[in-house]
């Protein structure tokens, strides 16, 4: 079952790393832009959420339902605008890896904590593997990497980011298993709160609003589809493997996202950063095994 959950973590990678990769394209999109592919992704996981609500109305606890995407939403929201704001300031190659990268040590903290969970010393050396890892992709050593300031900003940004990430994935996991909702409903009822918590900030925004859904619908589309893909497949992964297992797998994606920020994005010391990747994905193996 730990292998199935790391084949969903390694699909959903995929999802994430190229719904990031278009995120950072409007790295000024700021919260209207979010708002616009959240409603993308609301309408998108619309019928499977009614069909799963109407196979298991019997069975859904209401009151854990609600608890959970409420409390959901605001954890999911956090990391979206942080993830938003952080793409504004410094290049994807540095906030991606280095949020992903702390997302593992402070989710396997918190699941200590908060879940009872006792990764074996393996583990916690794995982390400490993906860590060193993000270490190399962050550090500033040439006159042809980003300006000192900007990597600063996304060393701020990366942490911010990494621990809304942590204390997400943390509670998904306690919604998916602990309450045993289906992850199809966390999702769906998680992204209907997240579209109606911004909706007063963002509303009054019309113009901006509309010019973003006309010049950059298909970016809009793209993250709207691809983002509950990535999320969905986390969520079900998390039935059948540990939070301190599927967490540091999903730094999988680093790998293609420092493609894409060099493809698409034309970012600088990509190779530095592959490199400190390789060393991530021997953590995640180690992870794995362990």
């Amino acid at each position: 079952m730990i292998a199935l959950g790391i084949a969903l973590v390694a699909i959903a990678a995929v999802a994430h790393a190229g719904w990031n990769v278009c995120a950072k394209r409007l790295s000024d999109g700021g919260a209207p832009f979010v708002w616009l592919y959240k409603v993308v992704g609301s309408v998108v996981v619309l019928p499977v959420g009614i069909v799963t609500l109407v196979l298991t109305s019997g069975e859904v606890h209401f009151g854990y339902w609600l608890i959970a995407v409420s409390v959901g939403a605001v954890l999911q929201l956090s990391y979206y605008l942080l993830l938003q704001r952080g793409y504004a300031t410094s290049d994807l190659s540095v906030i991606y890896p280095l949020s992903s990268g702390m997302a593992p040590l402070f989710a396997v903290v918190a699941a200590m904590i908060l879940l009872g969970e006792r990764p074996s010393p393996m583990g916690f050396l794995a982390v400490a593997v993906v860590i060193a890892g993000v270490v190399v992709i962050s550090v500033h050593s040439s006159q042809g990497d980003s300006p000192r300031g900007t990597k600063l900003n996304g060393v701020l940004y990366g942490a911010l980011i990494g621990a809304a990430n942590a204390l997400a994935t943390v509670w998904d996991k306690q919604a998916v298993s602990g309450m045993a909702l289906s992850p199809f409903l966390v999702y769906w009822g998680i992204s209907m709160f997240e579209v109606l918590l911004l909706a007063p900030f963002v509303l009054p925004q019309r113009d901006r609003l509309s010019r973003l859904w006309r010049q950059h619908r298909r970016e809009v589309l793209i993250v709207g589809v691809l983002a509950p893909t990535a999320y969905i497949l986390v969520l079900f992964s998390m039935r059948l493997a540990p939070v301190s297992v599927i967490a540091p797998a999903k730094e999988l994606s680093i790998v293609m996202a420092l493609f894409g920020a060099w493809f698409f994005l034309k970012e600088r010391e990509i190779l530095r950063r592959f490199l400190g990747a390789m060393v991530v994905i021997s953590g995640v193996l180690m992870l794995t095994f362990s």
